[in-house]
């Protein structure tokens, strides 16, 4: 059984890359953000460069963010195997034109940046904030926030888990985020840290 990418994939890659909007003769390009899996069994499925026009200052700039994206099969008991594993990291580049420094991202919450994910898409409900945790990352601790949830397989709500920060790095604003079903949090928790805890960007 799968979960199909236009659900929490969706929520991961088009989701993350609807955030900064869309409205050149400039453009900003981020540096790709990947990670280490080691032994989690997650698996890189596929990166991507979605791009965007925004003007700033009377001027129309192209950005082009980066997706990342690594995914997991996971026993859901009656409901069979499915990738509701998922670990995505997105950049979005820093843009500075006539003197002024801007990235819509930046100063997102945690909490906002979720609500932005539901607006989008249906098959994230019932998310609530759970509690927040500093996390090792690209050589700082980073505010991790979690957040409970469910998403649908085949049809049937499944409790979730999602994991997400959002910082700078370089010149880059960095978000990763992990979704893994709450009744395997004891593995997949620690699996989804050491992914954050093992990113590098650049790439």
């Amino acid at each position: 059984m799968e979960l199909s990418r236009r659900k929490v994939g969706a929520l991961t890659v088009a989701g993350i890359a609807g955030l900064a909007g869309c409205s050149g003769s400039t453009s900003f390009t981020a540096e790709y953000a990947t990670t280490d899996t080691g032994d989690t069994g997650y698996e890189r499925t596929g990166q991507r460069q979605p791009s965007m026009t925004r003007t700033f200052a009377g001027q129309e700039v192209e950005i082009t963010n980066t997706v990342t994206e690594y995914r997991k099969q996971i026993d859901l008991g009656p409901l069979g195997s499915s990738d509701v594993g998922v670990f995505a990291v997105f950049t979005s580049p820093q843009v500075d034109v006539a003197g002024q420094s801007f990235n819509p991202i930046a100063n997102i919450d945690a909490g906002e940046l979720v609500q932005r994910f539901q607006q989008r898409f249906d098959d994230m409900g019932d998310v609530s904030r759970e509690s927040e945790e500093e996390v090792e990352m690209l050589g700082g601790a980073r505010t991790v926030t979690k957040f409970s949830g469910t998403v649908t397989v085949d049809g049937n709500e499944v409790p979730v888990f999602l994991l997400l920060a959002n910082f700078n790095h370089e010149s880059d604003v960095v978000v990763p985020m992990g979704i893994f079903p709450q009744e395997r949090e004891d593995e997949e928790g620690p699996n989804i840290r050491q992914l954050m805890s093992n990113l590098s960007h650049p790439a």
